[in-house]
């Protein structure tokens, strides 16, 4: 019988494991033993409590790297984010709610046009009552009155289309998120104070840029388009929320113009079918948007 000093001698009727042949594998280690320092287990399989991976090499296939997730940043440009692809969504989306989206945007545009026909005839009123019977002018200080009649009726229309907005947008994610929509989900708001202060905004850099030769409004316009989505969808200021729609949009500028264009189109159609097409292009092109705002952000959008 050989020396084994330092270890256990091998019995005599238990012939000894003979080595592994040359450039084959050696056998797992057994119950109880540690693999050797540096040694990667096998495919599939995590190394033993308390060993870590091997420096520089990545986890097995299929498994998650260690470490918190890199934090979302708005604007990063995704795959898959055509504008065909986003009218198609909306267009199939509205076919399955066209009730409720229907509804919603008539009741709103019933009390749009209820609201400027009552201001209208009080402002008629009063600029007939207003009239000298000898001269038939207009008294002094009645002609101030009438213009801002009329500036007060275009304040309520704008300040009910801003709501007619955040109620399609509202539904919009509703939809995008898998949920049912319901035509009270079109009157239903959790930020109203922020929804109004973000449609003010956006209105007003409008209508100044507007008064500078049309294109700045046009271009102030088309970088605040999802500012409303900011606000309902993750909860953000209003001035948050115009900058993050900023953001967005330049980071996908290319794809962006794209939508803004189709969505401007379809309007138009709309509107050259006496108006009742918007009943259709208003709220299609509002979805369309939504499936964009979701994809650019890697977001999930409900099939």
């Amino acid at each position: 019988m050989t020396e084994n000093p330092g270890g256990t001698p091998p019995r005599d009727d238990e012939p000894a494991t003979p080595p592994p042949p040359a450039g084959a594998y050696p056998p797992p280690p057994g119950y109880g033993q540690q693999q050797m320092y540096g040694q990667q287990p096998p495919y599939g399989q995590q190394p033993p409590y308390g060993q870590q991976q091997p420096y520089g090499q990545q986890p097995p296939y299929g498994q998650p790297p260690y470490g918190p997730p890199h934090p979302q940043q708005y604007g990063a440009p995704t795959g898959g984010t055509g504008v065909g692809e986003a009218f198609s969504w909306g267009w199939t989306k509205f076919t399955q709610n066209v009730g409720p989206f229907l509804l919603g945007v008539l009741a709103y545009l019933a009390v749009i046009v209820a609201v400027s026909v009552v201001l209208s005839i009080a402002i008629i009123g009063g600029s007939v009552a207003s009239v000298d019977p000898a001269t038939q002018e207009l008294r002094d200080g009645a002609g101030f009155g009438l213009v801002f009649g009329y500036l007060l009726v275009l304040a309520v229309v704008l300040l009910l289309t801003a709501f007619m907005q955040a109620g399609v947008t509202r539904a919009s994610l509703e939809v995008a998120d898998g949920r049912r929509v319901e035509v009270g989900t079109f009157f239903r708001f959790e930020n109203l104070g922020s929804v109004l202060l973000a449609a003010l905004l956006v209105g007003l850099g409008t209508g100044i840029g507007s008064l500078l030769f049309v294109l700045p409004g046009l271009v102030f316009a088309f970088f605040a388009q999802f500012t409303l989505f900011f606000v309902i969808d993750k909860r953000l200021s209003p001035v948050d929320a115009i900058k993050a729609s900023f953001t967005l949009v330049y980071r996908n500028v290319g794809t962006v113009v794209l939508l803004f264009l189709g969505v401007y189109a379809a309007n138009l159609v709309g509107s050259a079918l006496c108006g009742v097409g918007q009943l259709v292009s208003f709220p299609v092109g509002l979805l369309a948007t939504t499936w964009m705002y979701r994809r650019l952000q890697a977001e999930p959008v409900a099939p």
